[in-house]
């Protein structure tokens, strides 16, 4: 299985507070079946420049390696980030850095309001600069959009979409969750997990509901568009 957004990498954002905690979470991952994990700390750049956003990621990073050493965990890591929209984000140097390593493919929180033909634009800009944009739990915007509209407008752009793990949680929701992926509006799965309360590194419930909804070429499905983002991804095994 791959969680293709995570906040473990410690330190450096509102999620894993340590190097221990990052470690516990990676292990109850892979307990989970979890093999690749992405790494996307949260980016702002409205607070942050690339250059020290990418030294502190750079500082929690090896962190986390030290506290592995030895610890043979069994998964592979990729670094990435979770870049957070703003008005002219096409135009923020360094951008590509914010990328999964090795990737052109880019996860990309979009705001928590009613989206503007503008948003969509800036969205087109990032794609014309050669990144693919990986919409980070669309299912989140659906009611300040009064629907998937604007969502499936960014499908149709060549975008992908990711959902949560959580959102198979509550019985509405998760019926909910399955047709997005039995329409094949939804492709990736991630945990977002910050923590190992709150918001734990759990996963494989989501792919099980999947898999019993759907059967095994459902979760193909994910895993192997799982496997085309990250195929020419750097990546460090431990």
């Amino acid at each position: 299985m791959i969680d293709i957004h995570t906040h473990i990498l410690p330190g450096i954002d509102d999620g894993s507070k340590n190097s221990e905690m990052s470690v516990q979470m990676l292990e109850k991952l892979k307990e989970e079946g979890v093999t690749d994990v992405v790494l996307t700390p949260h980016f702002y750049a409205s607070q942050n420049s690339v250059e020290k956003f990418l030294a502190r990621r750079q500082v929690g990073f090896e962190h986390l390696m030290a506290a592995l050493e030895n610890r043979h965990v069994g998964i592979r890591l990729h670094l990435g980030a979770e870049v957070l929209f703003m008005d002219s984000l096409d135009k923020v140097d360094g951008l590509g850095d914010m990328a999964i390593r090795g990737t052109k493919y880019l996860l990309l929180e979009m705001p928590f309001t009613k989206w503007s033909s503008r948003n969509l634009d800036t969205v087109y800009k990032i794609q014309c600069n050669g990144f693919t944009p990986i919409i980070a739990h669309f299912e989140r915007y659906i009611g300040f959009n009064g629907g998937l509209n604007e969502i499936r407008e960014l499908k149709k752009m060549g975008c992908i979409l990711q959902m949560n793990a959580e959102s198979f949680q509550g019985f509405f929701t998760k019926r909910k969750s399955l047709k997005f992926f039995d329409e094949h509006l939804a492709s990736l799965l991630g945990s977002d997990t910050h923590n190992l309360e709150s918001r734990p590194p759990k996963i494989k419930f989501a792919y099980d509901a999947i898999r019993e909804k759907l059967g095994e070429p459902g979760v193909e499905r994910i895993l192997y568009r799982g496997r085309r983002v990250l195929e020419k991804s750097e990546f460090v095994e431990v």
